[in-house]
């Protein structure tokens, strides 16, 4: 059993992909080693309360940092070192660098890709260069390793582990989950995640729905989602009211349906009922798509995903199997696709794809990282 102490900001009761991520690596330290944890404020709700947790405020995020470095200093001058000091993403790696060279201990950053490349002159200059000292920095895909090596990481010092998904149980019958939501006959395409510029959302309504949406007045589009009040990229106006516009435009008012968040068994409920869950990612200057976790949770409820091959997305998708990627702005392929998985469904390959993906299977692949450090 190795000592381990977790600094991260991501984590519940923050919600997002990162923070489900983190959480469940914490889940799995915790369960097999000595793991406290630094955390935002809330944090303890979440966690193993069998070892320490320390809470401080999430925002603004420059007090985070400087609250945490200073609460886990204390920490570790009253409780000793840690064999191990994580750090939840690249944002923490100034804080568990130091705190590693101060306690000479190893040192682990998680990094998801946008922490890599976000288009900031202080976090490239500040924090960034913090990577290349870590022991170990595993990214999400393969698609953020190579940006970490851009950044001059080391290649050796690198390891990826593609994120997990909770299988569902009991998951509703694709046939049952459209009778509980009442759209027994429309043919569903769904969204799940951030309305940020990088979905593609809007561009996807013009340039793709909207013809699809002209051939079968059944098809339907549900977007779950909101938009972010914290994040690294901020600005370029509101997502949402582009959306919004593109709906209007092209009169598609009763076949679109903006959902804002919704609870798990919602979120169930609506990949289950899915036909196609649909990914047009595009490419953004300043941010990226670490990997695409949607894909593969739409995919344990048997839902396969249409998406453009931006960023990780294709560590999460293999074709034929869980559905297809598609060359980026190509909107007549990216039809033709969704067209196809839903005249040729993919969902018992789609179901059997997920398992490679189970939290199980991340667990045994970080802890040979650990063991090896």
């Amino acid at each position: 059993m190795a000592k381990i102490t977790l600094i991260t900001r991501n984590f519940p009761p923050v919600r997002g992909g990162i923070e489900r991520v983190v959480h469940q690596v914490y889940k799995r330290l915790s369960h097999q080693h000595h793991c406290d944890l630094v955390g935002p404020k809330g944090c303890k709700e979440y966690a193993n309360t069998q070892y320490k947790v320390i809470e401080t405020a999430a925002s603004p995020a420059p007090f985070f940092l400087v609250a945490s470095f200073f609460k886990s200093l204390g920490h570790l001058l009253r409780n000793g070192p840690p064999d191990i000091i994580v750090g939840g993403s690249g944002l923490m790696a100034p804080i568990v660098i130091l705190l590693a060279r101060l306690f000479r201990t190893k040192s682990i950053i998680m990094v998801y890709g946008l922490d890599i490349i976000v288009e900031s002159w202080l976090y490239q200059r500040l924090f960034a260069p913090f990577l290349r000292r870590a022991d170990l920095v595993i990214g999400c895909s393969k698609s953020t390793a190579e940006l970490a090596i851009q950044k001059n990481v080391r290649a050796e010092r690198i390891a990826v582990i593609c994120p997990g998904v909770d299988l569902p149980e009991t998951p509703l019958s694709h046939k049952s989950a459209k009778q509980a939501l009442g759209v027994e006959n429309k043919t569903l395409l769904l969204s799940v995640g951030r309305l940020i510029p990088r979905k593609g959302l809007a561009e996807f309504i013009t340039h793709s729905f909207t013809d699809l949406a002209a051939h079968d007045p059944n098809l339907e589009l549900w977007i779950v989602g909101s938009e972010p009040e914290n994040a690294l990229n901020r600005g370029g106006g509101s997502v949402q009211q582009a959306i919004e516009a593109a709906i209007k435009a092209n009169k598609l008012e009763t076949q679109v349906r903006l959902l804002d968040r919704v609870d798990d068994t919602e979120l169930g409920q609506l990949y289950a009922s899915a036909d196609a869950f649909v990914f047009p990612l595009v490419e953004t200057p300043g941010d990226v798509e670490g990997f695409g976790m949607v894909a593969i949770e739409a995919s344990s409820y048997g839902t396969p995903t249409v998406a453009f091959d931006c960023g990780g997305v294709s560590d999460a998708i293999e074709n034929g199997k869980n559905g297809y990627l598609v060359t980026p702005g190509n909107y007549g392929d990216f039809s033709q696709r969704i067209t196809q998985v839903i005249s040729e469904p993919l969902r018992q390959s789609c179901t059997e794809y997920a398992k490679i993906f189970s939290w199980e299977i991340y667990a045994q692949k970080l802890q040979a990282c650990i063991d090896n450090l």
